[in-house]
């Protein structure tokens, strides 16, 4: 009896001790590689930890990311919207709650003679009547193909000096997926844009055209003969060689 026992005991103890060495000696599964748009955000949401101003935006932006990846969203047409018109408070005649038109022109050869290939420019249009004084739109934006990202303020300029709303941003080629929200400056009126997001793709540059190699096998054209100089008339003197 006693025996007996000893030896149930012993075993369970050995199939406890391998069952721990198997839970400690096997490696666990390496966490996948994140994609480039994942680690665009993680980018971006470090960049913007300190900013509680710019975490709706980014998390807009984050959750936009995640409807594309799952709905395998790859192409749109060269010039896109924003998916809608975001509300914005503080300005506009028509009361309280007025929207903000948000687009994104993807530049090239194809699409703006002006622009430079791999490049997007973002654009506010504000429903609300006179000129911008200073612009406070910010657009988070990712490439979900190469990894950039930014974070940057609708600052140019027209030539008078006064916000054009608008900014040009290196994004590279492929899917860029963005976020726009912020203020614009108006005499008597701050208008408080809330985010919306928007999807673009942004063309390369063309390849350039293979330079033509002379064959070979054609021979040169010949030279063309020297001009001849013709004859004097009689009793005129010859002229000067």
């Amino acid at each position: 009896m006693h025996n007996g026992i000893v030896a149930r005991t012993a075993a369970t103890a050995a199939a406890l001790g391998i069952s721990a060495a198997l839970t400690f000696t096997t490696p666990a599964a390496a966490a996948p590689e994140p994609t480039p748009g994942e680690a665009a955000l993680i980018a971006l949401t470090e960049q913007t930890a300190g900013d509680p101003a710019a975490r709706p935006g980014v998390d807009a932006l984050r959750s936009y990311h995640d409807i594309v990846a799952a709905s395998e969203i790859s192409d749109v047409s060269l010039y896109a919207p924003f998916v809608y018109a975001a509300p914005t408070f503080g300005c506009g005649s028509n009361g309280v709650i007025t929207t903000t038109f948000a687009a994104g022109t993807s530049n090239g050869p194809s699409s703006n003679l002006h622009g430079v290939p791999g490049t997007l420019t973002f654009h506010a249009t504000p429903r609300h009547s006179g000129i911008p004084q200073a612009s406070g739109i910010v657009v988070a934006w990712i490439n979900i193909n190469n990894g950039r990202a930014g974070l940057d303020t609708l600052s140019d300029v027209t030539e008078f000096g006064t916000p054009s709303l608008s900014r040009t941003v290196n994004s590279g080629p492929g899917t860029v997926l963005a976020s726009m929200w912020g203020t614009i400056t108006y005499p008597g009126a701050l208008c408080v844009m809330t985010p919306t997001v928007g999807l673009f793709t942004v063309p390369d540059a063309p390849a350039a055209a293979p330079v033509p190699v002379p064959d070979a096998a054609v021979p040169p054209p010949a030279p063309a003969p020297a001009p001849q100089s013709a004859p004097a008339a009689p009793g005129q003197p010859a002229p000067a060689p």
